[in-house]
């Protein structure tokens, strides 16, 4: 499991665009619209904890936590079907991360 010193060791100086695999345990249980948007990964046979796609952004919240959101290609999107993935946000501080690797 990685701290959130180990993910902004991770991070750092990677830019937005670049390809990340994520393995998370969400710390709260999943919504109806999240458990809907995860059925991507299990159709393509992933493991609904896997997120893979683009590093959009990265910050330190109010509480002083950071934390990091990927556009996912594992994940669809209810508001537009069409659309390629949807966002996720990670925070060590609220779930387990369990593997963040920079692909490209």
């Amino acid at each position: 499991m990685l701290t959130a010193q180990d993910m902004v060791a991770k991070l750092d100086g990677v830019e937005k665009g670049a390809t990340v695999f994520v393995s998370y345990l969400a710390g709260k249980v999943p919504t109806a619209r999240a458990m809907e948007e995860a059925e991507r990964a299990e159709r393509e046979g992933y493991s609904k904890r896997w997120f893979f796609g683009r590093l959009e952004s990265k910050w330190t919240t109010k509480k002083g936590e950071p934390v990091f959101c990927v556009y996912s290609l594992t994940r669809d999107n209810s508001d537009d079907p069409a659309a390629e993935g949807h966002y996720r946000t990670f925070n060590p501080a609220l779930g387990k991360l369990l593997s963040l690797e920079v692909v490209a």
